[in-house]
């Protein structure tokens, strides 16, 4: 049977990618959006972040941190190797059986198949990963490209 490790290694791969491109940019391309109403790049960076740590608490019970506040383009950057250490966790989880977890949310009590938890995490991280990259190109910042970090290219990378 297949497992979810290689989908969360190349999460893990391709946000350290994500941060590697952040790190090149100016301060004032953190706050870049692709709409005006749409969260900028440095939010989302925080949300990409302040999600896994979720999953992490979905998982295990582990406690998660109160993200929402101003964050500087320093500050976002800075929280590259807390994203890897949450990573690694979500890794361990994945490590046992499938079955279902429950955990509190603002809702209520939620049960949901540990697979599902951890696949969410690496559609999730996706989905934001986009969001970032369009934000900078509509912008004119250097382009984040998405195909240079897609699985085939993790698979290449990882032989």
């Amino acid at each position: 049977m297949s497992s979810l490790e290689r989908g969360l290694r190349h999460m893990a791969w391709a946000n350290d990618a994500l941060f590697d491109h952040l790190a090149t940019l100016p301060a004032h391309a953190f706050g870049v959006s692709y709409v005006p109403e749409a969260w900028g790049v440095g939010r989302l960076t925080v949300h990409l972040v302040g999600s896994v740590e979720w999953f992490r608490y979905c998982l295990n019970g582990t406690r998660w941190t109160d993200m929402d506040r101003d964050w500087t383009a320093a500050d976002v950057l800075a929280l590259r190797p807390y994203l890897a250490e949450l990573e690694a966790t979500l890794l361990l989880e994945a490590e046992k059986p499938d079955g279902l977890v429950t955990f509190e949310d603002e809702e209520g009590p939620k049960t949901f198949q540990r697979s599902t938890i951890l696949t969410q995490a690496v559609v999730h991280a996706a989905e934001h990963r986009a969001q970032i990259a369009v934000a900078l190109e509509v912008n004119g910042y250097p382009k984040f490209d998405l195909d240079l970090i897609d699985l085939w290219a993790f698979e290449v990378a990882n032989k």
